[in-house]
């Protein structure tokens, strides 16, 4: 196991410790935040050292474009993580319906950032994919369509405007994250993918369902009072792990490349 596995490991424990004391034995804030701070870093760190690895070792400006824009969604979404710790403590920031609302103006870093995973996610997907027209129209036509379907059903008619048109914009840019998990595989060989690009398929569905967790049982859960602190803590899992494993979409490029050429 090399050091960058080990630490995106390390970031997943550490996130299963606070998350399993947030649940279990609800300790101060103050020292579970120092533990997600402290995922965070270590997230930040080895996505750095992977993207320094890459450019040590390989040449291909495609490969490192893929390193600067995993780096890049690491960077905004640390940005968004920070708005969502809600350091303040401010409720109801945008209208009397919905509690958590400051988690929708963590959506201004979110969006950005995932919207460079999915462009390092198709700079990744082979070609034939990416130039197959019927293929990428069905694709963008299922992430709307599931994206609706999903926002239609949690979503409060009385929550403020800048609220729902935020969520459901940032509905389908995390839906389309999650979906390109399957044309990943399917550029690889589809049941024929190697175990790792599987693994980052897994991560892709992770961050989708970590974010659908947060719109569904956070932000208007229980009729926008959210089901606070539990999510928190379950979403925080779902989401540190799946920073952990997208952080190596180069290296598993590079790996299989070598392996393909081999």
């Amino acid at each position: 196991m090399n050091k960058h596995i080990k630490l995106s490991v390390l970031a997943s424990v550490i996130a299963l410790i606070v998350a399993s004391a947030g649940l279990l034995w609800a300790p101060e804030q103050h020292t579970l935040l120092t533990f997600e701070i402290t995922s965070l870093a270590l997230l930040l760190f080895n996505s750095i050292s992977i993207t320094r690895c890459v450019y040590k070792n390989n040449e291909s400006k495609h490969v490192k474009r893929v390193a600067l824009l995993c780096t890049g969604s690491l960077l905004l979404c640390i940005c968004g993580d920070v708005v969502n710790f809600n350091l303040l403590e401010q409720y109801y920031i945008h209208g009397n319906v919905i509690k958590h609302d400051y988690l929708v103006d963590s959506v201004l870093f979110f969006a950005p950032g995932y919207t460079l995973l999915l462009l390092a996610c198709f700079l990744v997907i082979k070609s034939k994919v990416c130039n197959n027209t019927r293929i990428l129209g069905l694709y963008f036509l299922i992430a709307l369509c599931v994206s609706l379907a999903s926002f239609y059903s949690m979503y409060i008619p009385k929550a403020a405007s800048y609220t729902l048109i935020l969520t459901w914009a940032y509905s389908f840019i995390i839906t389309a994250v999650g979906l390109a998990s399957v044309l990943l595989v399917k550029s690889y060989g589809a049941l024929k993918a190697p175990l790792s690009v599987w693994i980052l398929s897994l991560g892709l569905i992770f961050a989708a369902l970590a974010d659908a967790l947060i719109g569904l049982f956070w932000i208007y859960g229980n009729g926008g009072e959210g089901f606070y602190p539990q999510i928190r803590y379950i979403n925080w899992v779902f989401y540190i792990i799946s920073q952990s494993i997208i952080i190596h979409l180069p290296k598993v490029m590079v790996m299989n490349a070598q392996n393909k050429s081999s």
